[in-house]
């Protein structure tokens, strides 16, 4: 028996699909995109809910308008983020990868000054994988 009586004459030509099949589409890069679009919500209730918290940066609090400048960093950048990873733009990867160093040594900083916290602890693990995943993803960023 012939083995490709069972194939269509389409299949040797590859090249007439137009436009990206949907296994090429990375859904998964736009999920991230929507977890930090939805972050910036998060965020910003959290900054109005508590407006006495003080995020600490590199083991440091500031007070007034640098508190509040330190605080109000965090929605911003992740709107941009959204924005980079819904678009996938170079620009969106780069932010991602500067933002998550600047996040993960203030964290570490963070540990090494407080000690251990388990959210602390969650977030640079997490920082991690999620940086090595993105990492290994950045080729669907034009």
């Amino acid at each position: 028996m012939d083995a490709d009586a069972n194939t269509s004459p389409l299949d040797h030509r590859p090249h007439e699909r137009v436009g990206p099949t949907p296994a090429s589409r990375p859904y998964d890069i736009y999920a991230i995109g929507v977890i930090f679009v939805l972050n910036v919500f998060m965020d910003t209730y959290l900054i109005v809910a508590n407006p006495h918290y003080a995020l600490p940066l590199f083991g440091m609090t500031f007070p007034g308008l640098w508190g509040w400048l330190a605080k109000i960093q965090s929605p911003i950048l992740h709107g941009l983020l959204g924005y980079g990873f819904l678009r996938r733009r170079r620009w969106g990867y780069v932010l991602y990868m500067a933002y998550a160093a600047f996040g993960l040594s203030s964290a570490l900083v963070n540990l090494a000054l407080f000690g251990f916290g388990r959210i602390r602890a969650i977030f640079i693990v997490s920082l991690i994988a999620i940086s090595a995943y993105v990492y290994a993803r950045r080729r669907v960023f034009a």
